[in-house]
C-alpha cells in the first residue's frame, strides 16, 4: 500500500486493524508485543481510538476497555474498518499534498506550508516514504515544486492508485469532474462492446475517466499515439470507438486519437471483466492478423512455464491464459508496484513454505526478459506476485515440493489410523506434500502412540499420547518444517 497514512495515524490503525483480527479481548501486554511498542503508547494510541471512532462512527464502533477482561473492539457487522482508513487518509498531510497537487491549487510547496500551518522541513519529512512509493511508479517527485516529474500514463496510473486505495470507488475526489456523466460515457462504451461490467469495476474505470478527463483539462496530454505492435487498430476498437469519442466530447476535451487509443488500452490491462476481455483479446491482432505483443509474451510464458513446471502443463483453465494476457498488456505499457502482498500475507512467506515453487518460479521470471516480448516482463515488482498468485489459484503449489512420507505405527486399528491420516492431510495439506506409506519402507517421519521409545537413524519420530493435542500438532509441524528444509530442491 502507498504510505498515505501520517506515522501516528499508522500505529493507531495498525492497533485498530489487530483489535480487528478477532472478536475477544486482548490485554494491552499482548497488543504491545504484538506491535513492539510500550503499554504506555498502546494506551495513548487506544484513547486516541476511542476519541475518533465516537466522532466519526458513533456506536458503529466503538472501543471497550475493561480491567478485569481487556481490550475489545465492537463493530455492526454492515461496516468495515476501511471506513476509519477513509477518514484517517483524508486528514494526513500526505493526501492534502499529492490531492493539491493533482487539482494544480497551489503552485509552490511555500504556498502549501503557508495554508496549511507546518515548515517545509516538517512537509519534507512527512513526504520522504511518499517519494520512494512514487519511484515505483518510474517517477520523480519534485516536492518544491509540487509535481510529479516522468510518463503522462505513469503520473495518471499513480494517482489512480492513490485515490483508489483510499476512497475504493465510493466516494468522489475529483470536484470539476461530473460522476453522473463519467458513468453515463462507461454504460455507452459497454453498450459498444456489448458485455455488462460489475458496478465495482464500474466504479474503478470511472476514477481512470475522471483523472484522465482532469488531466486533459490542465492541458497534460498524451505526446504520441500507442505502438503498433499493442493491436490496438482492431476490429473492437472500430466499434466502441464512437462511445469513447462521445465521453471526450461531454467534457469538452480535445478528440485525441492517443488519449481514445488509451482509454480502450485500460479495458485490456486491468480486470475489467471477463467476458469484456475474452472479447478483447480475440481481437487484438496487429494489422497483418498476428497476435499483438502481450499475446506473443503469453505464448512465450508458457513456452517457458512448461519447462519448469512440465506436471501442471494442460492442467490450467482457459482463464489462466486470459489473465496472463491482462497482466502482459500491462506490463506492455505501465509500470507500478503491486499492494497483492499486503492483501495476500502468503506471498509474504512463500518462499520459505513452498522453496522449490519459489526457486522455480524465480528461474521462469529470468528466463522470461531476453525473448524480444521483455517490455512486458520488465516488472517485476508488480508481475512476480501476480504470477505467484496465479499460480496458486490455478494449481496445488505443494505439488511442486519434495514428497514428505509419514509412517504410522499405532495401536488404534485401520479405521481410526485412516481417521488421523485425514486429520494429518486436512491441516497441512496446504503448507506440505505429504505421503502416506507403510512401515516395511523407507519414510522420513515416523508417527506412533507405542509407549516404547522408538528412535533409528535415517527418519525422525513424533510420539503422541492417545490423539494428537496441541503440543503435539505444534511439533508435527516443526517436524515437517525441518524436513522440507533438508529436502533437495528439484532440478
Amino acid at each position: 500500500m502507498l504510505p498515505i497514512l501520517d506515522k501516528s495515524r499508522q500505529k493507531e490503525y495498525a492497533l485498530l486493524s489487530l483489535l480487528d483480527s478477532a472478536d475477544r479481548y486482548f490485554s494491552c501486554q499482548e497488543l504491545a508485543q504484538s506491535l513492539k511498542l510500550s503499554e504506555r503508547t498502546i494506551h495513548k494510541y487506544l484513547q486516541d481510538l476511542t476519541t475518533h471512532l465516537a466522532e466519526h462512527c458513533g456506536q458503529d464502533f466503538h472501543i471497550e476497555r475493561s480491567t478485569a477482561l481487556g481490550i475489545r473492539l465492537h463493530r455492526v457487522p454492515w461496516l468495515n474498518i476501511h471506513t476509519v482508513y477513509t477518514k484517517f487518509a483524508q486528514k494526513s498531510m500526505s493526501y492534502s499534498f499529492f490531492h493539491t497537487m493533482f487539482l494544480e491549487t497551489s503552485d509552490t510547496t511555500t504556498a502549501f506550508c503557508l495554508s496549511h500551518y507546518l515548515s517545509q522541513a516538517s512537509l519534507y519529512r512527512t513526504l520522504t516514504p511518499m517519494r520512494n512509493a512514487v519511484a515505483a511508479f518510474s517517477l520523480t517527485l519534485d516536492i518544491a515544486n509540487m509535481r510529479l516529474s516522468g510518463n503522462e500514463m505513469q503520473i495518471r496510473y499513480f494517482f489512480n492508485n492513490f485515490y483508489l486505495q483510499i476512497y475504493r470507488g465510493y466516494d468522489w475526489p475529483f470536484p470539476a469532474i461530473s460522476r453522473q456523466r463519467v458513468m453515463n460515457a462507461i454504460e455507452d462504451i459497454l453498450n459498444a462492446l456489448d458485455f455488462p461490467m460489475s458496478i465495482s469495476d464500474r466504479k474503478h474505470f470511472s476514477y481512470w475517466l475522471a483523472i484522465i478527463a482532469h488531466r486533459l483539462t490542465l492541458r497534460h496530454s498524451l505526446s504520441s499515439t500507442l505502438p503498433a505492435e499493442l493491436g490496438m487498430e482492431n476490429e473492437a476498437y472500430q466499434a466502441c470507438l464512437p462511445a469513447i469519442q462521445r465521453f471526450f466530447q461531454r467534457f469538452r476535451l480535445p478528440l485525441l486519437t492517443a488519449e481514445c487509443q488509451f482509454i480502450f488500452y485500460l479495458l485490456h490491462a486491468f480486470p475489467f471483466g471477463v467476458n469484456i476481455q475474452q472479447r478483447l483479446f480475440a481481437a487484438a491482432r496487429d494489422a497483418r492478423g498476428f497476435d499483438c505483443l502481450p499475446l506473443t509474451a503469453t505464448d512465450h510464458f508458457m513456452a517457458v512455464f512448461a519447462r519448469y513446471f512440465p506436471n501442471w502443463i494442460g492442467l490450467g483453465a482457459p482463464s489462466f491464459r486470459q489473465k496472463l494476457h491482462r497482466l502482459h498488456f500491462h506490463g506492455a505499457l505501465l509500470s507500478g508496484s503491486s499492494d497483492l502482498p499486503e492483501r495476500y500475507p502468503f506471498l509474504k512467506s512463500y518462499q520459505s513454505t513452498y522453496p522449490n515453487f519459489a526457486h522455480h518460479i524465480q528461474k521462469l521470471y529470468e528466463a522470461l526478459e531476453p525473448h524480444p516480448c521483455g517490455r512486458c516482463f520488465a516488472d517485476a515488482r508488480y508481475l512476480l506476485p501476480h504470477y505467484i498468485l496465479l499460480c496458486s489459484q490455478y494449481f496445488n503449489l505443494t505439488a511442486a515440493e519434495s514428497v514428505i512420507t509419514l509412517a504410522l505405527l499405532t495401536d488404534y486399528g485401520p479405521i481410526y489410523e485412516e481417521k488421523i491420516k485425514q486429520e494429518i492431510l486436512s491441516r497441512f495439506q496446504d503448507e506440505f506434500h505429504l505421503q502416506f506409506v507403510t512401515t516395511n519402507v523407507a519414510y522420513d517421519l515416523l508417527i506412533t502412540n507405542l509407549p516404547a521409545p522408538i528412535h533409528s537413524p535415517g527418519h525422525l519420530t513424533l510420539s503422541i499420547h492417545t490423539a494428537f493435542n496441541a503440543r503435539e500438532w505444534d511439533m508435527l509441524r516443526q517436524l515437517l518444517t525441518h524436513i522440507r528444509t533438508q529436502k533437495p530442491l528439484h532440478p
